[in-house]
């Protein structure tokens, strides 16, 4: 694994995709959430079809000509709540990490224990839904942008192996650049396909359990 570290660790908000106008008071701010919140919930109302610009803005209290200057479309509203979901996965999981690595007792403590909580972390964030709903994030999913999805899964990958260098725990090696590609694309490929297939293994324990064995079985020391 490289030795060399980020002189940062915690992840940075991905820009929002192709918004007109970027929120800079806390009242632009302020609408943005509002909006969300709105789309959010027509979305689980109604479905996807049901989705459009006029009824954002008027279940949001604002005009269609507000709503435009932040999101020039449906799909751009869209792929704006997901960037905003992405960033609260990865912030989640830099505090919980970054928890862990203050710890005095880590190299004490059951790594499978930590692992779950981190795939838990995971989960909730890219699938079964926390902050946006499992609708929300499989409509994200839909619209994803490649590049976008990538560099989110690297941020997660660099993040871990800063981590697991860290703490240093004596029944978890440190894992080579292989192995943390292997990691994390199969975690977060396995989130997405359960995302979009609306697999009744979401929010399952069994799911949680086979993504806690695949880390385990890379991680842990022979």
């Amino acid at each position: 694994m490289a030795t060399a570290k980020p002189s940062k660790t915690t992840p940075q908000p991905q820009a929002l995709p192709s918004i007109r106008r970027q929120p800079s008071q806390a009242r632009a701010q302020q609408t943005m959430q509002t909006l969300f919140k709105a789309a959010a919930q027509i979305l689980d109302k109604e479905g996807e079809a049901g989705l459009t610009t006029n009824k954002v803005a008027a279940a949001a209290g604002f005009s269609i000509g507000t709503l435009y200057q932040y999101f020039p479309s449906k799909e751009v509203l869209v792929r704006a709540m997901a960037a905003k979901g992405q960033d609260m996965v990865l912030q989640a999981l830099e505090q919980y990490l970054a928890a862990l690595e203050l710890r005095p007792d880590v190299a004490q403590m059951d790594p499978q224990d930590f692992l779950r909580q981190a795939m838990k972390i995971l989960l909730q964030g890219f699938a079964t839904g926390k902050g946006f709903s499992q609708s929300l994030i499989r409509l994200g999913w839909l619209m994803e942008q490649p590049q976008e999805t990538a560099s989110v899964v690297r941020q997660v990958a660099d993040r871990l192996a800063i981590f697991f260098e860290r703490i240093n725990h004596p029944a978890l090696k440190s894992p080579s650049p292989a192995q943390l590609f292997v990691l994390s694309r199969s975690v977060i490929g396995t989130l997405r396909s359960a995302s979009l297939e609306k697999s009744p293994l979401l929010g399952s324990a069994a799911l949680e359990d086979a993504l806690v064995q695949v880390a385990w079985a890379l991680l842990a020391r022979k």
